[in-house]
């Protein structure tokens, strides 16, 4: 080929690859804007921000392909709870999980957990309220929590929420989990709120639940359980959940007050009562879409108040343990909330586990 000619080539090339770059900013833009006029994006909230540490092709997620089917496992710490987060993540990790991510909500968090090789997103909380941590930050975090849960469902994410005190305990793939067709699943909560679980039988835990990117769940949770909460940043969101699914009026496949269920006999009051076997049903959401919903186990995903080493769950099930008020087992006094709960792993695995710690 000739100096010319290949001079000729290069020009060529170099225009059409201009044009294609063009072509892609383009349909990227279009297809955004096309859903903000939809309403599958909300409206860019200039008190927050969203960066994964380590971004792939598509600005969030690595391009290296996942087993789990496009499942994430979130938890979400600020700077309060960084020792804590930690211990979490490595958990995870140490059983063998790659999808799970630290969701800092303050830029302290961001800073500490930045400097060691941690998943981070950035999705910070403008003006905490830590003068009133339970009815102050406490909802401006649940509120932020179901945000980004509908951002993620969104971008075409499923979404396992977890807190960073759920002491995981072994590993079960998420891609089981997603090939169960489930749009919803939720581990069961102690008794709060009261007033549903009195009028439902049982109430779920807003702490540790798995959600499909769909349609429909995407629907569900803008609509019937964020709904302002977002706006108002004042929210509970296991209120919200609970009362969105006692809106829905699900036909369970199982009474859940039907005299045949098990239930624990305890003297703690928070515990005794509850239910214990999986529900599964459905739910008309609208004249458009249909739920499956499910409720996992209580021995799979254990929640109660201490009973412990009486009412731990089988080692070979149970996947996630959430226990709440065992100070009684805790032999250092002095430590505070934080080292109460990094603490509480290692109570649990002595108590529940015969000492295997992770």
């Amino acid at each position: 080929m000739s100096l010319a000619l290949r001079s000729r080539y290069a020009q060529v090339l170099v225009v059409l690859i201009t044009i294609q770059v063009i072509f892609n900013i383009y349909s990227s833009n279009l297809f955004i804007s096309r859903l903000h006029e939809h309403g599958e994006i909300p409206p860019k909230d200039e008190s927050v921000s969203m960066i994964a540490a380590g971004a792939g092709h598509d600005g969030l997620w690595s391009s290296k392909s996942s087993t789990n089917d496009g499942v994430k496992i979130f938890a979400f710490a600020d700077s309060h709870y960084v020792a804590l987060a930690k211990v979490w993540y490595e958990r995870l990790s140490s059983l063998g999980y790659t999808e799970h991510y630290i969701v800092c909500v303050d830029h302290k968090s961001y800073k500490k957990l930045s400097k060691e090789n941690y998943r981070l997103i950035q999705r910070y909380i403008s003006n905490p309220d830590y003068a009133h941590p339970v009815v102050g930050f406490g909802r401006q975090l649940y509120s932020l929590r179901m945000q980004f849960t509908l951002e993620m469902l969104q971008n075409g994410t499923h979404v396992l929420v977890t807190d960073v005190d759920n002491i995981f305990n072994r590993y079960v793939p998420l891609s089981q989990i997603v090939e169960e067709r489930f749009d919803i699943i939720h581990a069961y909560e102690m008794k709060y709120p009261t007033n549903l679980f009195q009028e439902n039988g049982f109430v779920v835990c807003a702490g540790h639940q798995f959600i499909r990117s769909s349609p429909a769940t995407i629907s569900y949770l803008r609509d019937e359980v964020l709904g302002d909460c977002f706006k108002a940043n004042n929210c509970d969101d296991q209120v919200q959940y609970n009362v969105a699914l006692q809106k829905l009026q699900i036909h369970w496949n199982t009474n859940p007050f039907g005299k045949d269920r098990i239930k624990i006999s305890s003297n703690i009051t928070e515990n005794d009562g509850l239910l214990v076997e999986e529900l599964t049903g459905t739910a008309r959401l609208g004249d458009k879409y249909k739920l499956k919903i499910k409720i996992w186990e209580r021995d799979f995903c254990w929640r109660l108040s201490n009973d412990l080493p009486g009412k731990c769950p089988s080692m070979k099930n149970n996947w996630v343990a959430m226990p709440t008020k065992i100070d009684e087992h805790i032999s250092e006094k002095r430590f505070n909330k934080v080292g109460k709960k990094i603490e509480m792993f290692k109570v649990w695995d002595n108590l529940c586990r015969g000492g295997d710690a992770r």
